[in-house]
């Protein structure tokens, strides 16, 4: 039997509609599994405890070392992913800081922002692929581009 996986969020009006819940591929509900753990605060589930990471502790750190940043939140993101997408095997995470900057209302306003750009590497275990997944996220309140 195929498995099959759904496109979140789930759009459940579908269900009191009589249709059928959206599905999406294998490499597409692992990304958006990656993109929860990543967005998600550790903790915050109340099925799962261990889905999420670190980046919401470490948001509004002041970045001493940019560094050690980097690699604590490359390390929880390593372990969470490691617990929590059993699809996966061989997990490779890298995370790079970068400053962007913005201008508003015809170069008036400049904005400067850290961003943070997370690769993921793996191998499905299912088929032996390469997997890739890649994100960037602007970091003071946390928000993806």
């Amino acid at each position: 039997m195929e498995i099959e996986y759904y496109k979140y969020p789930l759009d459940l009006k579908r269900i009191f509609q009589q249709k059928k819940l959206q599905k999406c591929s294998l490499g597409d509900a692992i990304s958006q599994n990656l993109q929860l753990i990543i967005l998600s605060h550790n903790g915050e589930h109340r099925y799962n405890h261990s889905l999420g990471c670190e980046i919401w502790d470490l948001d509004f750190d002041l970045i001493l070392s940019l560094r050690i940043w980097e690699e604590k939140l490359r390390s929880s993101l390593l372990y969470a992913i490691e617990r929590n997408e059993r699809t996966l095997e061989k997990v490779e995470v890298s995370v790079a800081v970068s400053e962007v900057e913005n201008t508003f209302n015809s170069n008036q306003y400049v904005s400067i922002k850290r961003q943070v750009n997370i690769q993921v590497h793996a191998v499905l275990i299912e088929t032996g692929e390469k997997y890739y997944f890649q994100t960037k996220l602007f970091l003071s309140p946390v928000s993806a581009q």
